[in-house]
């Protein structure tokens, strides 16, 4: 049997920053005659604060006060602090905290790192409503979060996790990486945040020109705009500010995205200078954070949700609905909604067939789902949806009609649309990304072909496409996409490159290395790196591979930042930093299991196999209902002659989630080894219902049916894989062989 193990490809993770509070952004639509800006230079510029503002702008001023940009930080005092400090205490899996208040500061004695009771001071508060959060002064530079947070509504203390059982020294732990403030916070909560992460002696020296999400936040740095206005003479050109009245819909809704969107940080910090995916990696429409359709499941914080939306491609922007200063929505109800959907229709029963000033006629209750995040915080899709009951009852995505009506079945809902509303739906993205997931990876194809869908739609698709079995054929006809107009579908096809280890494609790279955007030119980068392909001396490698190089050391306080340098490591034939990097992703997190699973593979080519053992045991101890771990144990086990354990978890890894066509295929292709052709069907027919059409799962069941002497059946699995791939000389062959045993029998 040929070597498994050195087909198996390396994780590649690309990790996504995770803020703590969301709040929805909002940016003024105003049509009247604005001045005309010229550019300065960047550099000008420098932040002097937001009173500067005031004296100018105090209408625009005092509606920032009190919002949640205002609110989203603040020195924890008598004024800032909601909570009740006066002795409470509360329990949460054994662990109880006790806030108390002394010498005029607020403390709270709880569990820390070492598993121990410590009193700890309370330094800042993060955010207001609905909850509020605490923030902890830790050595070395970091702020940490507590997990036990204030319902600011409700009137009393939670836990983020309540479902949780979190050990102190984990990293979804307050005193762990999910909830330290200086990486996963901080960008998004406090005016130009400068991290200062130093990856070598794990020291934040983290710096804000305010606490909060000021004027400067936004508009940018205004000591050139201030400068002009207090002149005497103010003739000339007024400096351009970042945000300003008038901006394109798209423009303002990337600069919105900086905060408002799931993703990695590119940059060292952000420098108000060139376009969101200058600075950052927006996280794709992907699992765990979306369901297939698109729809929101983890928290998003609104980009991505929002620019799959007809409104965003009609140049709706976030301004439209919410008022710019103050965040608050600019009508009521569905008062808000009419302003553009003006048919009188909409909001009557004949629309959407439900009682009148109900709930259940609220059009955000069909069109903007939702889901409660951390606790208390419930927050809407954006993406703003018609129901699909039938994609619901056909592929088990969630839809607005049995959120509510949760006593029926998706096809009772599905049924009602039909009848009230016909049974045509309108084309959507979401149709085709399902059937690539559930059906045929040509579903994939259709949205990332057509220009007309979503762009982080298309990009979602072509990262899902590559994840698929798929021919060199398939791989050429992506290259066309690296010159689309669409930033995100530039860097998904570098990337579905680099993942295929396919042939070379050097040439049609390279030209992305001098893309006019910064996170394309890093994928080109990174594709030749773990290509292992020689460009020391080409001048737009270098430039940005710097680029590259930097992303990669200004992430190394996460797991994931590490688990990158690792990979870049291995790329370079530099194994002994590659382990040293695998391991320090796992000491940040102890349930990284992604550099875990390399770790160990990367032990096995080094011809230690007891540790690798060792290590996909703890990957199975964490995660018992994780397929590619037993799948991994199995294939180690086949390599060292073990067929008793190869059997056991390769038929263990054909049973557990996510279902994988190579644990089938292994599994049915190690009982074949020992002629057990009866079972290997059973194994067939269950991978080729997760996986139908599969060229690999058909064509060994027509072997096991030959060995079986079931030709007709083997013949016209052999006739359809001839249609499938009528090019494959292994079909043709198998096809005449099945033929000519007919004949002599």
């Amino acid at each position: 049997m040929n070597s498994f193990l050195n087909n198996i490809k390396s994780y590649i993770l690309t990790f996504s920053g995770i803020l703590l509070i969301s709040i929805t952004i909002s940016c003024n639509n105003n049509n009247t005659k604005t001045t005309k800006y010229t550019e300065i230079e960047p550099v000008a510029s420098t932040f002097v604060g937001g009173s500067s503002c005031k004296t100018c702008h105090e209408s625009e001023y005092n509606s920032w006060k009190d919002s949640h940009h205002d609110q989203a930080m603040k020195l924890a005092d008598s004024v800032s602090i909601l909570a009740n400090f006066n002795n409470t205490k509360f329990t949460h899996k054994g662990v109880t905290s006790k806030f108390y208040k002394k010498d005029g500061d607020f403390y709270v004695n709880t569990q820390g790192e070492d598993g121990k009771y410590h009193e700890y001071k309370i330094i800042y508060t993060f955010g207001f409503t609905p909850l509020q959060q605490y923030i902890v002064k830790f050595p070395d530079g970091k702020y940490q979060c507590l997990l036990t947070a204030w319902d600011s509504v409700k009137n009393k203390w939670f836990h983020l996790q309540p479902k949780l059982d979190i050990h102190h020294e984990e990293w979804m732990n307050w005193t762990g990486g999910s909830q330290n403030w200086n990486t996963m916070c901080a960008d998004c909560h406090s005016t130009n945040l400068h991290k200062n992460f130093d990856g070598e002696t794990d020291i934040y020296k983290t710096t804000f020109d305010e606490i909060n999400v000021n004027c400067e936040a936004c508009h940018g740095p205004s000591s050139e705009h201030v400068a002009f206005y207090e002149k005497e003479d103010q003739t000339g050109t007024p400096p351009k500010m970042h945000m300003e009245t008038g901006m394109d819909s798209k423009e303002l809704v990337q600069k919105c995205a900086r905060c408002h969107s799931r993703r990695a940080q590119i940059t060292d910090f952000y420098d108000y200078k060139g376009h969101f995916l200058d600075h950052y990696d927006p996280q794709l429409l992907t699992s765990p954070t979306y369901f297939e359709d698109g729809q929101i499941l983890d928290e998003d914080y609104v980009y991505a949700s929002f620019v799959q939306s007809k409104m965003y491609s009609l140049g709706v922007s976030c301004r439209d609905c919410h008022d710019v200063h103050s965040m608050k929505l600019k009508k009521d109800g569905n008062d808000l909604c009419l302003t553009c959907h003006v048919p009188a229709n909409y909001n009557t029963p004949k629309h959407h067939f439900h009682k009148e000033n109900t709930e259940a006629s609220q059009c955000i209750n069909c069109h903007m789902t939702g889901r409660i995040y951390m606790g208390n915080d419930f927050r809407r899709d954006h993406s703003f949806r018609i129901p699909r009951p039938d994609q619901s009852e056909k592929y088990g995505t969630p839809n607005a009609c049995n959120g509510c009506h949760t006593d029926k079945s998706a096809k009772w809902a599905a049924d009602f649309v039909i009848e009230k509303y016909g049974d045509e739906r309108a084309d959507h993205f979401s149709d085709h990304l399902l059937k690539g997931y559930h059906e045929n990876k040509d579903g994939f194809k259709d949205v990332f072909s057509n220009e007309n869908y979503p762009e982080i739609a298309r990009a979602t698709a072509i990262n899902q496409y590559v994840n698929r079995a798929i021919t060199e054929e398939d791989v050429v006809n992506l290259l066309s996409y690296l010159k689309d107009p669409s930033i995100l579908v530039r860097t998904e096809t570098v990337r579905a490159l680099e993942k295929t280890q396919l042939p070379n494609y050097s040439n049609n790279v390279m030209p992305l290395l001098q893309d006019s955007l910064r996170i394309v030119r890093i994928a080109a980068a990174r594709y030749f790196n773990m290509a292992k392909i020689d460009m020391s001396t080409n001048e737009d490698f270098k430039k940005a591979n710097k680029e590259y190089l930097n992303q990669l050391d200004l992430n190394l306080d996460f797991a994931s930042g590490h688990h990158q340098k690792a990979l870049y490591y291995q790329a370079k034939n530099n194994t002994e930093a590659a382990i040293k990097s695998y391991e320090k992703a796992i000491k940040i997190d102890s349930y990284y299991n992604m550099s875990r699973m390399n770790l160990a593979l990367l032990y096995y080519q080094l011809g230690e196999p007891k540790k690798s053992e060792k290590l996909y045991l703890k990957v199975i101890e964490q995660e018992p209902d994780f397929a590619l771990s037993y799948y991994m144990l199995g294939l180690l086990y086949n390599e060292l002659g073990d067929n008793e354990n190869s059997l056991k978890y390769l038929k263990l890894s054909s049973e557990r989630e996510p279902a994988s066509v190579n644990s089938f295929y292994n599994y049915a292709l190690k009982l074949q080894g020992i002629k057990d052709y009866k079972e290997s069907i059973l194994v067939l027919n269950k991978g080729l219902k997760e996986f139908p059409n599969d060229e690999r799962l058909l064509h060994i069941k027509a072997i096991a049916l030959v060995n079986l002497n079931k030709l007709s059946e083997a013949y016209q699995i052999a006739v359809d894989l001839t249609k499938i791939n009528p090019n494959n000389p292994n079909y043709q062959q198998l096809l005449q062989n099945i033929q000519v045993t007919i004949q002599n029998n």
